[in-house]
């Protein structure tokens, strides 16, 4: 939970800036000869004003990046399960063992590929990598068989998509808000805890109150955005479920079970 770029990261990150900043404000109270009352209205209606549309964008970037993984994730599902009804057509040795390949496929990736997304890396299994080649192999030689065949030219479109949203999933498995923008966004925070501070630092009160209503409101816009920009790791974290009502099906609507279902043999 406390992973590197996770909600829980930089709330710990924001709640160091917040104390850098009240040490900053008992700095300069204690040490220039600044003094109360201070009348910041304008600069606080400026601050917050930037402040927020800055945050309502950034969360609106993150939105989009998770509702994309969520689209690609069902994009794969739905081309892989186009691929075996397409299959269906195909000679029985050939129909079997392509329907095989892509049990497999959905077999490993929700055992072994969906962990390695929540690393946010942008990288895949080796075994997903490995059984797609042979996927693809097996594809192609069936397209080469029939060039002229509707169903087949089908089948290896489907493929095709499921490639590409694939190859898009280990994209918006990374992070996509850059260090600069959390430099911006942590900052944000260290000024306007700031301005409350010094405004209020003679009325503790005041302060606490005033602290405590901003920083609920800043550290959970700082945690759903860090938690969005990580679709897959996050405590919201994407599940296969697309995936896995797609094997679902195939093992509920398969009449050759006894091949298609077989215990796969890793590729090499």
């Amino acid at each position: 939970m406390f992973a590197t770029g996770s909600g829980v990261f930089y709330i710990a990150i924001a709640l160091g800036v917040v104390a850098v900043a009240l040490g900053v404000t008992w700095l300069v109270l204690t040490f220039t000869p600044v003094k109360p009352p201070f009348d910041f209205g304008a600069v606080d209606a400026l601050v917050g004003i930037v402040y927020g549309i800055l945050l309502a964008i950034l969360v609106l970037f993150a939105s989009q990046h998770y509702t994309a993984a969520i689209d690609h994730a069902d994009r794969e599902a739905t081309a892989l399960n186009a691929v075996y009804k397409s299959a269906g057509t195909l000679a029985p040795a050939t129909r079997s063992t392509l329907r095989h390949e892509v049990v497999c496929y959905a077999r490993e990736k929700i055992a072994l590929e969906w962990p390695v997304l929540r690393k946010s890396n942008g990288a895949g299994s080796p075994v997903v990598f490995a059984r797609t080649r042979q996927l693809n192999q097996t594809v192609e030689s069936v397209a080469r068989a029939n060039p002229n065949s509707l169903i087949v030219s089908t089948l290896f479109q489907s493929n095709l998509n499921r490639g590409e949203a694939r190859q898009l999933m280990l994209e918006d498995s990374r992070p996509e808000l850059p260090a600069p923008l959390w430099f911006v966004v942590l900052l944000g925070i260290g000024i306007v805890v700031f301005l409350l501070a010094i405004r209020y630092w003679h009325e503790p009160a005041h302060l606490v109150a005033v602290l405590v209503m901003s920083l609920l409101l800043l550290l959970s816009m700082v945690g759903a955005l860090a938690e969005l920009d990580r679709p897959f790791a996050s405590v919201i974290g994407l599940q296969p479920r697309a995936m896995e009502s797609v094997l679902t099906n195939v093992v509920q609507s398969s009449s050759e079970t006894g091949n298609v279902l077989r215990p796969c043999t890793p590729v090499s």
